[in-house]
């Protein structure tokens, strides 16, 4: 008889899994899952998905080709593990959105078994979150459609769970964006933005950990600053922060990069506006790889 299997996912790690969906557009990327576990009455598997570890900054990616930056991943892992103890590896996640497959590839199911097969595994299943679609015009959680994969030890099949088994949950997450952030993010921070500092500052804890928070002397607001990596690995010094207009608040970006892109231009891309921080992040760092794929077609 086939296990049951129950999936609990916390609303903010899937969030952040689309946003990681929308910042790489034509390409692959994926990362871990991290939470808890309990298996029950006739080995009924309860998975509970509280934390995500992002690809890495020396992750490698194409259409088609994914692989993370794995010693990154286990130093986060381990920092969670202190924090955390009882805390496991669940499983990954990735997409497939972007080449239209609508399953796990071969060479998905080969790594997925030979992983929860080794004898250094952990638990005895191994969990994929596959992205296979996005939804155009669709925002929040509508954005992308999802599947979800559990493979055993010792089991040749890879059983697809169904959606009546998974349920989204609105709890904190863990991850490493909490303890980076607690200049920024005071529990006495009672600013209207504070709850959008928090998730912005996860977000970047998580998938763009060069970005550090740091709260403005001047204004008292809060503005992030670092490089992010761009797809052919160069770098852009990137500043993003809070900016009121007319009594409403909204984010704008500023980077320098040291070599010359045709567009975006920086002078030009500082008067746009962003309702968050990791959306102004997210859409110029788009821009920039871009721009980058155009100067390298022009050659």
């Amino acid at each position: 008889m086939a296990r049951r299997v129950d999936i609990t996912i916390h609303r903010a790690a899937l969030e952040s899994v689309f946003d990681e969906c929308d910042r790489y557009d034509d390409d692959e990327t994926g990362g871990r899952l991290v939470g808890e576990y309990t298996v029950g009455w006739r080995r009924k598997l309860a998975i509970n998905v509280s934390g995500l570890i992002g690809p890495g900054p020396k992750a490698k990616r194409n259409a088609t080709y994914l692989m993370q930056d794995g010693a990154y991943q286990e130093k986060v892992f381990r920092e969670l593990e202190a924090q955390h103890p009882k805390i496991e590896h669940l499983g990954n996640w990735h997409t497939h959105h972007m080449n239209g497959y609508p399953t796990l590839s071969s060479g998905d199911r080969k790594t997925y078994h030979r992983v929860v097969n080794h004898e250094k595994h952990n638990t005895d299943f191994f969990y994929a979150l596959l992205v296979t679609t996005k939804n155009a015009g669709k925002t929040g959680l509508e954005r992308y459609n999802i599947k979800h994969f559990v493979v055993f030890r010792d089991d040749p099949s890879e059983h697809e769970i169904s959606p009546s088994h998974v349920q989204i949950v609105d709890r904190p997450l863990i991850g490493t964006g909490v303890h980076r952030t607690a200049d920024a993010t005071q529990a006495t921070d009672i600013s209207p933005l504070a709850g959008q500092r928090v998730r912005d500052s996860e977000f970047f804890g998580r998938l763009q950990p060069d970005l550090r928070p740091f709260r403005s002397k001047d204004s008292g607001g809060v503005y992030w600053r670092g490089p992010i990596t761009l797809v052919d690995n160069s770098r852009a010094q990137v500043v993003v922060a809070e900016v009121e207009e007319k009594g409403e608040a909204s984010y704008a970006v500023s980077f320098k990069m040291d070599r010359a892109l045709a567009e975006p231009d920086a002078e030009t891309y500082a008067s746009k506006r962003f309702h968050s921080a990791r959306e102004a992040v997210v859409m110029l760092e788009r821009e920039l790889n871009r721009a980058i794929y155009r100067a390298r077609s022009e050659r």
